[in-house]
């Protein structure tokens, strides 16, 4: 006890530590929302849930914050299409940056066709052989591309034949799609920007580059660098929740970088590791030493499937918020 400071003595020998651990509680008939406080009381990544929930439930309630929304990962072709499409109806984000895959594959269903279950009986090289392109446990024919490029072929000719950057594409584009459950559309129609910054890394960013070989539309990923500079240079406060990491998480945080701002609130759900020095794999904390995230923000690192962890945090959301 002699050793002990002040502070270490009056906490009972608890010096480092923070509220007692009270395991976390289930019943029957618990709400989402009602669970999740619960796992604010274990620990792990179980409380990382809760405090990723906290803080987007804050970020949402900042009427002065300009909330981004950065989407990585095999999003759409993971079942995750009507949950990102329920949190920009639910007006949770004012910005999207994605990788190209996600809206490529989001067109493709609004364009009449689905992904479908692995067979696991099949190789890769038989589904090959059955044109069928696999996403870990998930499976797209080739049919799927097949109607992307048929509907492009019909769709692109009415848009503006002139450069535009992705986000000007996308939004000409949106006008387009009828499928009210469409990611594109629904961003659109709400008037919600989206930009695409590696476009040319997808198949949509091929097939606007084969039209643009006889044609005047083309898309300029340059121009959305002002852009997206504009918004951030006018934002009181910043805030983006991140998914997986990429080019959009580091489109956001150069974005910040360079405005110069930082972003408020940042929670980043990802599965891979910080060890390699890659962007995706970093932790929030370590964009305070480029002062993308503010010294003082309010962050989170949720180690998670964002497949799992989506549904939960906006379920338990949508529950807070319409209170």
């Amino acid at each position: 006890m002699d050793n002990m400071d002040n502070n270490s003595e009056k906490r009972g020998g608890w010096a480092g530590a923070g509220d007692f651990l009270t395991h976390a509680k289930v019943r029957e008939k618990m709400t989402v929302n009602e669970i999740v406080k619960e796992l604010g009381n274990a620990g792990f990544q179980a409380r990382k849930v809760a405090e990723a929930v906290n803080v987007l439930e804050e970020m949402i309630k900042d009427k002065k914050c300009v909330k981004f929304l950065a989407l990585s990962g095999s999003l759409v072709p993971g079942g995750m299409r009507n949950v990102i499409g329920d949190m920009l109806k639910s007006n949770f984000f004012d910005v999207i940056v994605s990788n190209g895959s996600n809206i490529t594959h989001d067109l493709i269903e609004a364009f009449g066709e689905k992904h479908r279950f692995l067979d696991s009986e099949f190789t890769d090289v038989e589904l090959r052989e059955k044109s069928l392109n696999r996403i870990y446990n998930v499976v797209l024919p080739n049919r799927g591309y097949m109607a992307l490029e048929d509907n492009l072929q019909e769709l692109l000719p009415k848009l503006p034949q002139k450069e535009m950057s992705s986000r000007e594409f996308l939004a000409e584009l949106g006008k387009e799609i009828k499928d009210k459950d469409s990611i594109l559309k629904i961003a659109t129609d709400k008037g919600i920007p989206i930009f695409i910054p590696a476009i040319s890394d997808c198949v949509l960013g091929f097939h606007v580059w084969m039209y643009s070989q006889d044609h005047k539309l083309t898309v300029n990923t340059t121009k959305d660098q002002g852009e997206i500079l504009d918004i951030t240079f006018n934002a009181e406060r910043t805030g983006a929740l991140i998914t997986q990491g990429g080019v959009p998480k580091h489109y956001v945080a150069m974005a910040m970088q360079v405005s110069p701002k930082a972003l408020n609130y940042a929670i980043q759900i990802t599965m891979v590791r910080a060890e390699d020095g890659s962007v995706s794999g970093a932790k929030l904390e370590e964009a305070k030493s480029w002062r993308k995230v503010a010294a003082d923000a309010k962050t989170v690192d949720l180690v998670c499937d964002p497949t799992i962890a989506l549904p939960i945090i906006v379920c338990a959301l949508k529950e807070r918020l319409k209170k």
